[in-house]
């Protein structure tokens, strides 16, 4: 008798397990497997770990990456992000010193008027503001009221995954980059406040909008009625296209409106991360943006901002979520940017999300 209560003691466990495994199984198939989640830090251990960083540089990992720098990150990922509003307030008050976004960053007919000269940041040449390009520009800023929550989303690969994209749409203001495809809705959300576009995409992957333009309107639906930013008076070549952008817009009566980002603001940007030792050929779209959300909103998440090909657990990960095209070299110091954005989390000024929300 006792051998028998056993025996079917046994084949219950069996069976629970089995059905245990299968729905894990199943789980699995229907939705796939996020990064592994970290374990939880002291508070000591954390204090001691944002200390070491904040006493580094990007540089003193370059030899062992994939060693320390990602342990580094890991660790960092367990450890409670703690807001701290002097830091904070801190950092909102240089910048607003040095470029103050919500009135300079985009040109307005109020920040340009008629015969104003505009210069060109990246290269020597001026633009005088006549009544036909002053018509095109906004009467004043969209950012007079300080904006509560803002997620600023990156296209880096460590996105894949992360099932980040309820978390973004909860912000109260959401910057995208580049024109990135919105196609992965459970990672990247979908809700778009400004979304920035590099000229070259439209030349390259729109002929320049000379031709047929509704494959360029169909990709546009995705974004509603964002702002879209453009930086028309960086490069000559720029501004035809900006402009071009806006028209064609227009044309189509798409709710998005063309902006363009200020040449003014670029640089006096510039200069503030150069004086706090930040070196670089060009700032990229990512630290124009994030800089100016730090400035605009009283607190900004990054998500999807990780230029490296290994992801936290050292699994390769593509440069974009969307393809794996490398960016150009030399332009940009992205590593040296992370680096700063991580010190920024540390110090509790903004939040970096790298794990799956």
């Amino acid at each position: 008798m006792v051998h028998c209560k056993k025996l079917i003691l046994t084949l219950i466990t069996v069976l629970v397990c089995y059905g245990f495994y299968k729905n894990l199984w199943i789980l699995g198939k229907e939705r796939p497997r996020t990064r592994k989640t970290q374990f939880p830090m002291s508070a000591a251990e954390c204090m001691d770990l944002k200390s070491y960083i904040l006493n580094s540089t990007m540089k003193k990992f370059e030899v062992n990456f994939s060693g320390t720098f990602l342990k580094m990150m890991n660790a960092l990922q367990g450890c409670p992000w703690i807001e701290n509003r002097t830091e904070r307030n801190l950092l909102q008050s240089q910048l607003n010193n040095c470029c103050n976004a919500s009135y300079s960053m985009i040109v307005t007919q109020e920040n340009s008027p008629v015969g104003h000269t505009i210069h060109y940041d990246a290269e020597m040449k001026v633009q005088k503001v006549t009544e036909s390009l002053y018509d095109m520009f906004p009467k004043s800023t969209p950012f007079r009221k300080p904006i509560r929550s803002c997620a600023v989303v990156g296209n880096g690969g460590i996105l894949k995954n992360s099932f980040c994209g309820a978390e973004i749409d909860l912000a109260d203001f959401v910057f995208r980059l580049n024109l990135p495809p919105l196609n992965v809705t459970d990672d990247v959300g979908t809700k778009t406040d400004l979304v920035s576009a590099n000229p070259t995409i439209l030349i390259d992957r729109f002929g320049s909008l000379r031709e047929k333009r509704k494959p360029f309107i169909n990709m546009m639906r995705a974004f509603g009625s964002a702002l879209v930013l453009m930086p028309a008076f960086s490069y000559l070549f720029c501004t035809d296209i900006s402009i071009r952008t806006l028209y064609t817009l227009e044309d189509f009566d798409m709710s998005s409106r063309v902006v363009f980002f200020n040449p003014h603001y670029i640089a006096n940007l510039t200069l503030y991360w150069r004086n706090m030792k930040l070196q670089f050929g060009r700032m990229s779209s990512g630290l124009m943006l994030a800089s100016a959300a730090i400035e605009i909103c009283e607190k900004v998440t990054l998500y999807g901002f990780w230029p490296f090909s290994q992801d936290l657990n050292g699994t390769s990960v593509p440069h974009h979520y969307y393809d794996n095209v490398p960016p150009n070299k030399g332009a940009h110091s992205m590593p040296d940017e992370f680096f700063r954005y991580v010190q920024m989390h540390s110090k509790g000024s903004l939040q970096l999300k790298l794990g799956p929300c």
